[in-house]
């Protein structure tokens, strides 16, 4: 190719591809051209980085012949696993699906070969090339070629999380395994399925590798539906492919097996032939790895695709580094030779809410090369209480509520290590208290406690308890949503278990403020309930924007509700009215927004007649009171006081006229009145003293 033709290609690299981002029904499959051109922009140098590279990769061709007999190159593999919240934190099983399927498509050992038309099948090409999970990491410590960041940048990656962790990049090749890609360049809203660095001489690790949604890696675990082929694709920029639509009918992707295309394909279609100016005039080869058509249509790389890939890695200055014996033996994936390395400790656990007397499987993730001995530390902060298990991977059975710390050490000859989680494991209790007439929570005690749980989703951001602002009572329950990203979400508030008293009718009532930071945020609160301990939820109601928040401010602060900025919201929840005990779960996610505040939840029931109104109403006065509290009742009946954790600590029966309760506390309070003909009413007070 001469030299015109080449610059006339990779320019096409970088002006190409904007083109099919809208056609392509907002999702772009590959970044890899917009990440390259914004690059290129940044700095003009980047694009001469491309022509030394085609030019090494000439000189090379020109003087060696790549075989069908060439020897197989084997590539050390990290991936790093970025997660905003535990849904992000992706199983080994799914990693390990992916590198197989790379390594099927690879090695042209894909079930689906047979797909390829007969028309290319002399060209289709084994590339003699392996991707293995690296046994040892840059300090020599073992390895199983997975690492696990927390971050929020997870919800927004792009070269931002090269920075977070990042191994040798002239050793292994780093993957970054994130929930959602966000490049410059590519406008309007949609989905970037991942992109990939092509190579070139002394690229630094924090522009190299590939970054992949963990929805488009592998089959499994989040990625269930088709053998996603993503990994793939990118994989064969990481080694200097182009796509087969690269220079358009004019140049195709510099490879002249593959017919060249005017632009990306989509879906499947055997019949598309774009470009007619090629010599023999040959239909777009659909089932390249490097065009856009569908998952399942994909199946081949051609002999001079093989080919540049091959330069690449016989060129030491580009990717030839990672497939050297000596690198081989350094990052551990020599399988014939014998090391020593560390041991490093890691466990996971199936679930990390459950109810006292339910069991948790905590499954050993080490890495190690010799077994070690284990030793795990269950140590509850309630009272201090510890358990020891020596088994890698014991199925344990918490038999008191509880918030528990697990600590895992392990020991062979080589070393030892430790894995702790803080507050990893919540227990609570089994049926939890039975409340009658009703449930009424303020938000007075402190997170957690016997009413009320808090679920993390990894980011350190939790619901906490505030006194800057409240509907009822001195505090409230927020979550600072403000510094929470956009994207974020599992951040969990929960009561219960709520034991009931065998109602016929239930309504959850509870008091809200929020505020937006712009117009167009989305973000959202979802209530859901559970009946059996949290191992299953049923979605109840979610409040949107604009329904979460009445506030008319646009706080460029964290936001702190007024008195007039609370909104009450109703549930009627009669389905759950047989249910043993409920818990209730309030879960925010962000669409941009600021802090969200809750306060002042009630569940109210009956016992034998649905509430009614009265012509009189309770009256409690004065409000707030000094322990001068005086209640009216509007007739015959039986009066509750209840405190802010739904117990009754006063009663009153057959009552007819004014009460004056003596010896209150300080708080808040709800006086309840069940009529001899079945009404009912309440009124909430606070005493202060």
């Amino acid at each position: 190719m001469n030299s015109s033709k080449l610059l006339i290609s990779l320019v096409c690299i970088v002006f190409h591809s904007h083109f099919f981002y809208v056609s392509a029904q907002n999702i772009l499959p590959c970044g890899t051209d917009e990440s390259l051109a914004d690059e290129i922009s940044r700095d003009p140098e980047r694009q001469e980085k491309l022509f030394e590279t085609e030019r090494l990769i000439e000189t090379y061709l020109a003087s060696n012949s790549v075989s069908t007999a060439e020897q197989l190159h084997i590539i050390p593999v990290v991936v790093h696993i970025i997660y905003s919240n535990q849904n992000d934190n992706i199983e080994n099983a799914q990693v390990h699906d992916a590198i197989s399927i790379l390594n099927e498509d690879s090695r042209r050992t894909n079930p689906d070969t047979s797909n390829l038309r007969n028309i290319f099948k002399s060209v289709a090409a084994d590339l003699e090339v392996e991707f293995r999970l690296a046994k040892k990491d840059p300090n020599g410590k073992c390895t199983n070629g997975i690492t696990r960041t927390q971050s929020n940048l997870s919800l927004a990656a792009n070269n931002n999380v090269k920075s977070l962790i990042g191994w040798d990049n002239k050793k292994y090749l780093n993957i970054w395994v994130v929930r959602s890609i966000n490049l410059s360049g590519v406008t309007g809203p949609g989905i970037v399925l991942g992109y990939a660095a092509f190579p070139y001489n002394n690229i630094p690790g924090t522009s190299d590798g590939i970054v992949i949604r963990h929805q488009n890696f592998g089959s499994v675990g989040t990625a269930q539906a088709d053998r996603h082929r993503t990994l793939t694709h990118e994989v064969g920029h990481y080694l200097n492919l182009y796509h087969t639509f690269q220079g358009g009918c004019s140049s195709g992707d510099n490879c002249f097996d593959t017919p060249p295309v005017t632009t990306s394909s989509a879906g499947c279609s055997s019949n598309q032939n774009t470009c007619s100016n090629d010599n023999p005039d040959l239909p777009d080869m659909i089932e390249n790895y490097m065009d856009y058509t569908d998952d399942d249509c994909m199946n081949t790389f051609t002999q001079n695709q093989k080919q540049r890939t091959k330069a690449v890695l016989n060129v030491f200055n580009l990717r030839g580094s990672l497939t050297t014996a000596s690198n081989h033996f350094v990052t551990g994936i020599n399988q014939s030779a014998t090391f020593n390395c560390d041991p490093v400790a890691d466990f996971l656990v199936n679930k990390t809410l459950i109810c006292s007397g339910e069991q948790i499987q905590i499954t050993e993730n080490c890495a190690y090369q010799l077994p070690p001995s284990f030793h795990y530390t269950i140590s509850d902060q309630n009272n201090g209480n510890q358990q020891h298990v020596i088994i890698g991977s014991p199925l344990l059975t918490f038999n008191s509520p509880g918030l528990y710390d697990v600590k895992l050490e392990i020991q062979n000859s080589h070393g030892q290590s430790t894995k702790q989680y803080s507050e990893l494991i919540t227990v609570r209790p089994q049926g939890g208290v039975t409340y009658s007439p009703l449930f009424s929570a303020t938000m007075e005690k402190s997170l957690p406690n016997d009413i009320w749980t808090r679920l993390d989703n990894g980011d350190n951001i939790k619901w906490n308890r505030t006194s800057i602002a409240s509907k009822q009572g001195l505090y409230s329950y927020y979550l600072e949503n403000f510094n929470v990203p956009t994207g974020g979400a599992g951040d969990a508030l929960i009561a219960g278990p709520i034991t009931l008293n065998n109602p016929s009718a239930l309504q959850l009532k509870f008091n809200h403020a929020f505020a937006r930071k712009q117009t167009n945020n989305t973000d959202k609160l979802s209530i859901s309930t559970s009946t059996d301990c949290g191992n299953s939820w049923t979605l109840r109601k979610v409040l949107p924007t604009f329904q979460l928040g009445i506030s008319n401010l646009y706080p460029s602060s964290p936001y702190v509700p007024g008195n007039n900025d609370w909104i009450e919201t109703t549930l009627n929840l009669n389905s759950l009215s047989s249910a043993n005990s409920i818990m209730i779960k309030f879960e925010m996610s962000n669409g941009g927004g600021n802090n969200v505040y809750i306060d002042n939840l009630n569940l109210s029931f009956t016992i034998n007649n649905l509430e009614s109104s009265s012509i009189k109403s309770l009256k409690v006065y004065p409000n707030p009171s000094n322990n001068n509290t005086q209640i009216q009742t509007p007739g015959n009946g039986d009066l509750y006081i209840i405190d802010a954790l739904g117990r009754i600590i006063q009663k009153y029966e057959n009552v007819r006229s004014i009460i004056t309760p003596q010896g209150i506390p300080a708080g808040s309070y709800m006086a309840v009145f069940r009529g001899a003909t079945g009404e009912n009413q309440q009124v909430r007070w606070t005493n202060i003293p």
